[in-house]
């Protein structure tokens, strides 16, 4: 019995002393207006292009090593309907991701289908994806997929 006490008491004890081991609960932003963007033909295609986009997503940060490390991703439907502002041309994508982030809300990573904005082209990525940063935001430094220029479908 003093044997039951004794490991009782020493394991009360170190419960009370040791800190208590906290974690942070993920945040949820939940992103559900729409959102249009005309992207100016001299930065992309060689012709303006309406992109009408329907979102609804969520952007998840979370903590790891004890709260030292902020990751984050986001997942949800994202749907964009791009237009030759010229033609009327016009194409609808279904581009969920889902993403990856670093510390500071950047995306590295991508898998699913994307489109992205790079200087002088409109992309959609459909496959594993890593990110580099770019004069627009982010431009793939390596697709392991396929790779389609929107510009080419939508001239």
């Amino acid at each position: 019995m003093r044997r039951a006490l004794a490991a009782l008491t020493g394991t009360l004890l170190v419960l009370l002393i040791a800190p208590a081991a906290t974690a942070t609960a993920p945040v949820q932003i939940r992103v559900s207006d729409p959102a249009s963007i005309l992207l100016p033909g001299s930065d992309f295609c060689g012709f303006d292009v309406q992109a009408e986009v329907e979102q609804k997503f969520k952007v998840i940060t979370f903590s790891g090593n004890r709260g030292t490390l902020w990751t984050g991703m986001t997942v949800g439907k994202i749907k964009a309907v791009l237009t030759n502002a010229e033609t009327g041309e016009s194409i609808s994508l279904s581009i969920p991701g889902p993403g990856f982030l670093d510390a500071t809300g950047t995306p590295i990573m991508g898998t699913g289908p994307w489109v992205v904005f790079v200087p002088g082209q409109l992309l959609y990525l459909v496959g594993r994806i890593t990110f580099e940063l770019g004069p627009f935001g982010v431009q793939p430094a390596q697709v392991r997929g396929r790779t389609i220029d929107l510009c080419e479908v939508l001239g």
